[in-house]
């Protein structure tokens, strides 16, 4: 495990690592070749209506094609061990090396994996190993209180090397939250989730959905969070990222990178990134 010293090598920034979190739809993974880098970290979410079998087939057919697939898996959605040793074959077999773990949206489970700790405990007795992510919630976990929540994250973070949020809209609840991980010993890096530039409509009905708690619903009010939007009704993701930009460069939050929630508009997402990280290039900013 990083120290904290370690995290902070190099001041590693949000345009120095993004990954790009796709959905296993039909079609998405031509629009992910022709959209984004051709080396490009891609993660691709599980789908409860399609099972775990379009995950993996995405990923293994975009690490065929040279990029850093990401899969998640699915607890709840996987049946048994036997299953899970299958899928982790034919990941390795493709040159995939890399999971996102998560519990799953279903209330029952399909099998024996009740939550993501059972799951990773599973993954790391697999003969072949892979470098895991985990998810944090920094406005509140759907579940569970932030008391408990930090106590399975720090289970969890014995099995794994990075985090990943929930999408974040406001800087400061995502750091405080940062600190409450690291006072509980937790020092893996962390990857804070920035939502694409989308419209703010459909920001909200997503947001609602998978529990994004009060900086999201700021934006849709005349407070602060009103700076945060290009034009009224369009989130600017670019205002989060400057404002994180000194926390970047601070070790003891351990920022490494960015995970974008591109809603499969990678056309959109691809040149908003460039733009971005050209802006901070020409600027002098990380």
């Amino acid at each position: 495990m990083a120290s904290s010293a370690d995290r902070g090598a190099g001041s590693p920034s949000a345009t120095t690592g993004a990954q790009f979190e796709v959905i296993p739809l039909p079609g998405v993974e031509e629009d992910v070749v022709r959209h984004l880098p051709a080396a490009a970290r891609v993660t691709i979410t599980s789908s409860p209506r399609q099972g775990p079998s379009a995950t993996i087939d995405l990923a293994c057919a975009l690490a065929s094609r040279g990029m850093t697939a990401v899969p998640h898996l699915a607890a709840r959605a996987l049946r048994d061990e036997n299953q899970l040793a299958g899928i982790l074959d034919s990941l390795s077999e493709a040159g995939v090396g890399e999971l996102f773990v998560i519990a799953g949206d279903p209330a029952q489970p399909a099998g024996d994996f009740i939550g993501s700790l059972d799951l990773l405990t599973a993954i790391t007795e697999h003969a072949q190993p892979f470098v895991i992510g985990v998810g944090g919630h920094p406005e509140g976990h759907p579940f569970l209180d932030q008391e408990a929540a930090l106590r399975e994250l720090a289970q969890k973070s014995a099995h794994a090397s990075y985090i990943v949020t929930q999408m974040c809209f406001e800087a400061a609840p995502l750091l405080a939250w940062i600190s409450s991980v690291r006072d509980q010993g937790i020092e893996l890096s962390v990857r804070p989730g920035v939502a694409g530039p989308v419209g703010l409509g459909r920001l909200l009905r997503i947001g609602t959905r998978v529990g994004v708690g009060t900086s999201l619903r700021m934006l849709g009010s005349q407070g602060s969070g009103m700076r945060h939007l290009v034009t009224p009704g369009t989130w600017a993701p670019e205002i989060l990222l400057d404002d994180l930009t000194e926390a970047y460069a601070d070790p003891r939050y351990g920022l490494d990178g960015v995970h974008i929630y591109t809603f499969n508009a990678l056309e959109q997402t691809a040149r908003w990134w460039d733009e971005h990280s050209d802006r901070r290039r020409h600027s002098g900013r990380r």
